[in-house]
Order: C-alpha cells, then sequence, then structure tokens
C-alpha cells in the first residue's frame, strides 16, 4: 500500500488554508497583483546610457553644475564654457565627443523628461544620486553599477 498517496484524500476540505485566491474571482486577483508589484524602471537601456553619459560629461566638465545644465553645455557655441582657461585638450575631446553621441537630446524639454524618469527608477539601477530639487548630482561610490561610469569613461575619453 502507498503511504505517500491516499486516493480518497479531500483536496478541498474546509480546514486547509488556501495558498492563493480563488480563481473565480479573476479581475480581482489580477488587479491585487498588479497592485503589489515593484516599481519598474520606465527607460529603455540606450535612455540609461544617455542620461548617465550626460550626468558623466557633466561631471568630468562642470562638476558642481546641476543636472538640468546639460543641454546649455551641448549647445553652447558661445564662449562661456569653451574658453574655460581650466579646460585641458583632453576636456575640449570629452566635451566634442559628447556633443556627438548626445545630439539627440540637447533640447532641455527632452533632458528634463529623461531626468525625471532617471530618478523614478529603483536606486539600484541608478549608477548616480540626483537630489530631489536637482540642484546637485553626484557618482554613487557603493554599488554594482559603480562599473558602468568605468565604461562610460572609455567610451568618450
Amino acid at each position: 500500500m502507498n503511504t505517500l498517496m491516499n486516493a480518497n484524500q479531500n483536496r478541498n476540505a474546509g480546514y486547509a488554508p488556501s495558498l492563493f485566491p480563488t480563481l473565480s474571482s479573476s479581475n480581482s486577483w489580477v488587479s491585487s497583483a498588479v497592485a503589489n508589484r515593484p516599481k519598474r524602471a520606465t527607460l529603455s537601456a540606450g535612455q540609461l546610457l544617455d542620461i548617465e553619459m550626460g550626468l558623466f560629461l557633466l561631471s568630468q566638465l562642470l562638476p558642481s553644475a546641476p543636472p538640468d545644465t546639460l543641454p546649455n553645455l551641448l549647445t553652447d557655441n558661445g564662449s562661456s564654457f569653451l574658453d574655460r582657461p581650466t579646460w585641458t585638450p583632453k576636456q575640449h575631446k570629452l566635451l566634442n565627443r559628447g556633443r556627438t553621441l548626445l545630439s539627440h537630446i540637447q533640447q532641455r524639454s527632452v533632458w528634463s523628461a529623461l531626468l525625471d524618469a532617471y530618478t523614478n527608477i529603483p536606486d539600484r539601477l541608478q549608477a548616480y544620486d540626483i537630489s530631489t530639487d536637482r540642484s546637485r548630482f553626484c557618482e554613487k561610490t557603493v554599488g554594482f553599477f559603480r562599473n558602468r561610469i568605468i565604461t562610460l569613461r572609455q567610451m568618450v575619453g
């Protein structure tokens, strides 16, 4: 006789609590699953790369500037940024590469929307911390995604 399997076992016995809600109320079951789902990233990998490359560019060229100034840096043809005596030829090269790679986000509204989305993704996906008022940002010093900054340095350097 098989002691592990009882052919007469009542699977619907009322004394055993159910692990899952009944499937007859599928709408409430699905809505509760969606409501309890963790916050997901709303950025593509390319958008995430663009944002972090823009923040990297700012950190190398204008480290004390707020993150909202990137469009000014990318589009400024005047002398305010280019004639800075403290910029090295390497920094000018970095600016030119950054302008080429990020030319599609030179509009302030596009950059602002990307920053909004970046601040709303989970912290574990971010390589930079941005203040809530967006007056400053800094590179994260701890975490797996710190390696992305090294990759960005190699891409534009």
